[in-house]
């Protein structure tokens, strides 16, 4: 019976959590300060971490053994605003170190990294999405690249993580 308790709890506070909000990622404002008098900025339980679970992934075909991907949101991160969109943060830790690579004026060079956090936007009612900007993780998760791709709102693909995310951005569940 204790057991149980326990797990109706924990699902509680997961289904809070998904009502999380601001912009950033580990932003801790208060939910009154809306930015935009359009956004609706909710409140987030106490206590639980800034990123939860919600896919493994394989990106390889069926038959192959490869590493999973972890794919995560950050609760804090949901924004929603009246003209029917809906930011959210997800994080990505891969299974093994990918290759990112990274031009300056200068120089061009290639870095390994096995973490990145991507903010997306949707557009709840005609069920697309564009990717805002993107991270390039390193040590110590900090941003060692930043891109801001084209700004095209695209229809989420079977076997994506969009369509997995979209429902939580746009109703929190």
């Amino acid at each position: 019976m204790k057991t149980m308790k326990h797990a109706l709890a924990a699902t509680a506070l997961f289904l809070l959590a998904a009502c999380g909000n601001p912009v950033s990622p580990g932003n801790t404002a208060n939910p009154e300060q809306a930015a935009d008098p359009g956004e609706v900025v909710l409140g987030v339980g106490e206590g639980l971490p800034d990123w939860l679970l919600v896919a493994r992934q394989r990106s390889c075909a069926p038959d192959e053994d490869c590493p999973r991907r972890e794919v995560m949101f950050n609760q804090r991160s949901i924004t929603r605003r009246a003209d029917g969109t809906a930011d959210i943060w997800i994080q990505v830790r891969h299974g093994v170190p990918q290759l990112y690579r990274v031009e300056t004026e200068t120089t061009v060079s290639t870095v390994r990294y096995d973490l990145e956090r991507l903010h997306y936007r949707f557009n709840c009612q005609t069920q697309q999405f564009m990717v805002v900007e993107r991270h390039i993780m390193g040590a110590g998760e900090t941003v060692i690249a930043r891109d801001e791709p084209r700004q095209i709102y695209r229809t989420p693909v079977s076997g994506s993580i969009t369509p997995i995310i979209m429902p939580i951005a746009c109703r929190g569940s």
